[in-house]
């Protein structure tokens, strides 16, 4: 055990501004800074209408079901942040809906890195149609950006529609009708149904 007298020794011979300017030297890189928003959707809901947040909760994890479940905080008014704790709860919620509440469709969107989640642009909004006297093989972008197809409703022979997800940007009129012209084929009337459309506002 040292004695008083080599401790004190010690300090005096401590030199403390050396110390504070001496340089620290990594060799690997510093890795980026990690996002912590990874697993977190912002959203709000196109509505005027004030909303129940207690009664949304509960609905949303109710249609939801996440495997590790979800906190839903409101971040000012009308905005809200959902947290999963699961990539895949993440990803479902994400590519899914639309989602709604009180018939209100709830526009969601993922936060990136050093993003603010108050600033992030909520526009866009995931919808399945239906596309009704579309010709046989041919398909637009019109109604919004084409995503995916139901394959379980387009492998039919007699489907009476194609179904399809689309990307809209609800800062427009959606698009019920297109006239098409197909050379040989004629004038055709395309008309589109939305699913689960609830107040569009």
């Amino acid at each position: 055990m040292a004695s008083v007298s080599d401790i004190e020794m010690g300090l005096a011979t401590m030199d403390i501004e050396a110390e504070e300017n001496e340089e620290l030297c990594f060799d690997g890189e510093i890795e980026e800074e990690a996002n912590r928003f990874e697993l977190c959707l912002v959203g709000r809901f196109l509505t005027e209408k004030n909303i129940n947040v207690r009664a949304m909760r509960s609905k949303m994890a109710n249609v939801w079901r996440p495997t590790m479940g979800v906190n839903i905080k409101e971040l000012k008014g009308g905005l809200f942040l959902f947290q999963f704790y699961h990539k895949d709860d993440f990803k479902w919620v994400q590519s899914g809906g639309p989602w709604t509440f009180d018939n209100s469709i709830l526009v969601v969107s993922a936060i990136g890195i050093g993003e603010d989640p108050v600033k992030v642009q909520l526009t866009e909004v995931n919808f399945w149609i239906q596309i009704h006297d579309l010709p046989s093989g041919f398909i637009s972008n019109f109604f919004g950006t084409f995503l995916e197809y139901d394959l379980n409703n387009n492998t039919s022979v007699l489907r009476e529609f194609m179904k399809i997800k689309i990307k809209v940007d609800v800062r427009k009129p959606l698009k019920r009708k297109k006239k098409i012209t197909i050379k040989k084929r004629g004038d055709f009337v395309v008309q589109c149904k939305y699913d689960r459309l609830g107040d569009f506002c």
